[in-house]
């Protein structure tokens, strides 16, 4: 029996779990997958490590968010260094717009170290982490209480104040609280929420290639949208591009036709970059690519959808009184500060304290 279970090892669940179990709650937190993270998680192929997303984040100055989380933990905050590096963004014309780099940051190992430093966090505070362990639903009693969750294994894991949910809004009501439980019109709000997924493309550069560039972070603006580069580690390279989820689900029927659909975003995209960035000529080599199903399979995110929602949901409090969401996709942008800045005001709510005053 604990005091709280956080559903999933997002940066969201991981915030809450850190805070409340250093506040002295007895707290465990479930993630279905080997580590933790969600979409921050690390990513790994052929000895590369790659970044999971621009490597580009904010308030992690002093007195901002990040320091007053971690005034309260005890752990250390991640390495962290003011981007000195350009920032650029090229325009459909070619030509190159050096962007401001004021208060942007680049964390060591990154954003997956922050992941980390956070489960370390719970452990030292006497938290629980669990990780390999998928949750099903929530657990009721006679009166439809909530009183915890089931796992896939079978067991069921009691909650005595309550459930946190780091699921997408529409897999807290639709997996976890049920969509029969679920009262009609938050369904009706549900199917009004609309959410995007990316397609990444996972490369290995040559040093020759990095040279040409203007900048190893861009923003290329094109006539088919946007996308993104990020270079890391070892000569690694991160392409990143908005695409829609429903065809990914919906225009399948059997894994030749979705490797066929996977292999031409690849060919159209793969087009895209060196229209755009002729300075990569022949040294890159692709490693890897992820798009929608790829989320899904990992973070069980409906339709992989890794980019918040538009008009999220307003609140992180549900229809039951002990149920509570956190997360990209009832915050107000799906940036990691705004997930953390909810997690800290679910805690509040949770202990009756205030992070605010936290020095």
């Amino acid at each position: 029996m604990y005091d709280v279970v956080v559903v999933g090892g997002g940066i969201g669940g991981l915030t809450v779990a850190a805070l409340l179990s250093a506040r002295g709650m007895n707290v465990c937190l479930l993630e279905r997958q080997s580590q933790v993270g969600g979409c921050i998680a690390r990513v790994e192929f052929s000895g590369y490590d790659f970044e999971p997303g621009m490597g580009l984040y904010t308030m992690f100055g002093p007195g901002e968010i990040y320091e007053k989380l971690f005034s309260e933990l005890p752990v250390d905050l991640p390495e962290v260094a003011l981007l000195t590096s350009p920032h650029i963004m090229r325009l459909a014309d070619g030509t190159d717009i050096r962007l401001d780099t004021g208060d942007l940051y680049s964390i060591s190992g990154g954003p997956a170290s922050l992941a980390e430093r956070l489960a370390e966090s719970i452990k030292v505070s006497g938290g629980t982490v669990r990780l390999n362990s998928p949750v099903l639903r929530l657990s009721y009693d006679e009166s439809g209480a909530a009183t915890g969750v089931d796992l896939l294994s079978g067991e069921r894991v009691f909650a005595r104040k309550a459930i946190v949910s780091n699921l997408t809004v529409w897999d807290t009501y639709g997996k976890l609280v049920g969509l029969n439980r679920t009262p009609s019109e938050i369904r009706k709000q549900l199917n009004t929420l609309h959410g995007a997924g990316v397609f990444v493309i996972y490369a290995s550069i040559e040093e020759a290639a990095i040279v040409r560039l203007p900048a190893e972070r861009m923003l290329v603006m094109d006539s088919e949208g946007e996308f993104t580069l990020a270079v890391s580690g070892k000569r690694a390279v991160t392409f990143t591009t908005r695409t829609e989820v429903e065809p990914w689900f919906s225009y399948q029927t059997s894994e030749e036709d979705y490797e066929e659909w996977d292999q031409t975003a690849l060919e159209q995209f793969w087009n895209r970059l060196h229209a755009a960035l002729p300075e990569l000529g022949s040294d890159i080599e692709i490693i890897e690519t992820a798009n929608p199903r790829t989320y899904y399979d990992l973070t069980r995110r409906k339709l992989g959808m890794v980019l918040g929602v538009e008009n999220s949901l307003p609140s992180p409090r549900t229809f039951l009184p002990n149920l509570f969401m956190i997360g990209d996709t009832i915050s107000q942008t799906a940036t990691l500060q705004a997930v953390v800045q909810s997690a800290l005001l679910v805690t509040d709510e949770l202990t009756g304290q205030n992070s605010q005053s936290t020095k």
